[in-house]
C-alpha cells in the first residue's frame, strides 16, 4: 500500500485544519474524497463520446454526480467500466464511474429534478433494474456508435444528450426512438506502455504462492457469498503456512478484496503490499465489446465487484497490466494479470484459463493451448524475469501447457512426489518461472475454496 500516514502526526493536522480556521471565522476546508474501492484494478476502461454535442461525458462531482456531455478532453471523470453477471451475461451491462466508483443509474422515479431518467453515478451497487441497459449497435454512424438502452418499467427509453442552444448536455433517458441526440461512440482507453527496462539483474530469491480461492463460482465453497475479512484473514493463514511468499497469486477473487486484503497482509505479514485486480469478461452479443462479469453480492448483499484474478506483490510496483486471453465464444471471456517488480527485475504474471474437456467451456482443449502462450507472452517484457501461474485448468497429462512447460520450470514437477493434486485428484493449479524453484509445497486442505494453494521457492 502507498502513502501510508503516520497516525499522530495526521491527527495533529486534522486538528489544527478543522478547529483553527473556525476560531479564525474561516471556513473549514472539506476533507478529500475518499477514494472509490475500485482503484486497484486494471482491465478495459470505456470513455463516451457524445456525436450530438461533440463532447465527452462527464461524472460531475460538483453537480451531484450527474453526466453531462460537455468535456472537451476526457481524464478519470469522463472514464468508466462495463459490468454484467453470470446471467446476463452481456445482454444487459451497467456502467461504472472510474471517478467515485460508483454505477449510473437513469432516475425514473419522482426525485429527478423534474428531468425523467436523467444519469447519476450514485449506486453502490450491485447494479439493480435502473443501473441496467443494452448497447444497441447503431452501425450507419460509424464504428464503436451505440445507443444506450434503458427500461423504465414500462416501456424502452433511449439516452438522449441535450444538444439545444440552451441545453447543459445532461444524459437522460427519455427518448423512445434513435435519432441524432441518442447515439454515442464508445472510445476504449489505451492500456500502459510497457515499463522501461529494469536495473541489472542479480541473483534472487523469489517465494511465491497460487491459491483459487473460490469465491464466486461454486456454491459448496465456504467464500461463495463471503466478505472480505474472512478471505483476508484465510489468504493471511495460508502464506504464513507458506512461509510468508513475497508474491502470491489469487484467482477467482472479487476485484473489492484487493485494498481489505493488501491492508490484512501489511497488518498479519508486515512490510508494504500492492494487490491488483484484472477482471474475467462477457462478450457483449453482437458488438466487439466485452463487460466485466461481476461477482454475486455478499451475504448481506453488498457489492464485491467484478469476478477475476489478483496479483500482491511488493509495494514498490507502479505498472500492471490486463490481458484478454483467447477464449471460447459465449462463455467467460479469461483473463491474465502482470505487475512488475524492477528492483528484482521480474515480471509477475497471474491467470485463469478456460475449464478444458467434455461437457466444460472449453471440450476440445482447443483454446487452453492459446491462452498458456498469451499468457508466456504476456510475461515477456524485455529485461524482466518472469514468474507465472494460476489455475490453468488443465492436467500435465493433457499437453496443452507444452508451450509453458518448454519455456520454464515448473514448481511441483521435480518434486519427491511430483504433480500432487490441487484441486480433487488433479493438479490444475501451477507456479513456472524463468530459474530454478526449490521447496515446493501443496496445502494439505482447502480451506474455505476447493482448491489447495501451491508454494514455492523461485532462484532467479
Amino acid at each position: 500500500m502507498k502513502n501510508r500516514l503516520r497516525i499522530p502526526r495526521l491527527l495533529g493536522a486534522a486538528l489544527i485544519g478543522a478547529v483553527l480556521p473556525a476560531l479564525l471565522g474561516a471556513p473549514a476546508t472539506a476533507a478529500a474524497p475518499t477514494p472509490p474501492n475500485t482503484t486497484k484494478s486494471a482491465g478495459q476502461q470505456w470513455e463516451l463520446l457524445s456525436l450530438a454535442t461533440g463532447k465527452y461525458v462527464s461524472v460531475e462531482s460538483s453537480n451531484t454526480d450527474e453526466l453531462h456531455a460537455r468535456a472537451d478532453s476526457p481524464g478519470i471523470s469522463e472514464q468508466f467500466t462495463l459490468h454484467t453477471d453470470n446471467v446476463a451475461k452481456g445482454a444487459t451491462v451497467s456502467l461504472r464511474s472510474q471517478a467515485n466508483g460508483a454505477y449510473v443509474a437513469a432516475e425514473f422515479g419522482a426525485g429527478a429534478d423534474g428531468r425523467y431518467g436523467k444519469l447519476r453515478a450514485r449506486t453502490d451497487g450491485p447494479p439493480g433494474g435502473w443501473e441496467k441497459l443494452e448497447l444497441v449497435p447503431q452501425p450507419q454512424s460509424g464504428a464503436d456508435v451505440y445507443a444506450l438502452r434503458y427500461h423504465d418499467g414500462t416501456q424502452e427509453r433511449y439516452v438522449s444528450a441535450d444538444a439545444s442552444a440552451t441545453g447543459d448536455g445532461l444524459l437522460q433517458a427519455r427518448a423512445t426512438a434513435v435519432n441524432s441526440w441518442e447515439r454515442f461512440r464508445l472510445v476504449a482507453v489505451a492500456a500502459p506502455a510497457d515499463p522501461p527496462p529494469p536495473p541489472a539483474a542479480s541473483a534472487r530469491a523469489v517465494k511465491a504462492m497460487t491459491w483459487n480461492v473460490c469465491a464466486d463460482n461454486n456454491k459448496d465453497c465456504g467464500f461463495y457469498h463471503t466478505a472480505a475479512g474472512p478471505l483476508a484473514d484465510q489468504i493471511v493463514a495460508r502464506a504464513k503456512a507458506a512461509g510468508s511468499p513475497d508474491v502470491i497469486l489469487l484467482e477467482e477473487f472479487c476485484e473489492k478484496f484487493a485494498k481489505p486484503v493488501e491492508l490484512a497482509l501489511e497488518t498479519q505479514l508486515g512490510g508494504g503490499w500492492d494487490v491488483r485486480f484484472a477482471p474475467v469478461q462477457y462478450q457483449v452479443p453482437g458488438t466487439g465489446i466485452k463487460a466485466r462479469k461481476n461477482c454475486r453480492p455478499d451475504a448481506s448483499g453488498a457489492d464485491r465487484g467484478a469476478y477475476g484474478v489478483a496479483l500482491a506483490v511488493p509495494e514498490e510496483n507502479t505498472w500492471y497490466r490486463a490481458y484478454e486471453l483467447p477464449s471460447p465464444p459465449g462463455f467467460e471471456q479469461r483473463t491474465a494479470l502482470c505487475a512488475t517488480v524492477a528492483s528484482w527485475a521480474a515480471e509477475v504474471c497471474a491467470a485463469h484459463f478456460s475449464t478444458g474437456g467434455e461437457g466444460y467451456d472449453d471440450p476440445d482443449r482447443v483454446y487452453q493451448p492459446q491462452q498458456a502462450d498469451a499468457l508466456r507472452q504476456a510475461a515477456s517484457l524485455p529485461g524482466y524475469r518472469p514468474l507465472l501461474g494460476g489455475d490453468l485448468n488443465a492436467a500435465p497429462s493433457t499437453g496443452v501447457l507444452g508451450t509453458l512447460y518448454s519455456a520454464y520450470e515448473e514448481c511441483d514437477a521435480h518434486s519427491a512426489t511430483p504433480n500432487r493434486p490441487t484441486a480433487g485428484v488433479s493438479k490444475i493449479d501451477y507456479l513456472f518461472g524463468g530459474g530454478t524453484w526449490s521447496g515446493c509445497g501443496v496445502a494439505a486442505d482447502t480451506g474455505s475454496s476447493d482448491h489447495r494453494a501451491v508454494w514455492g521457492t523461485l532462484t532467479l
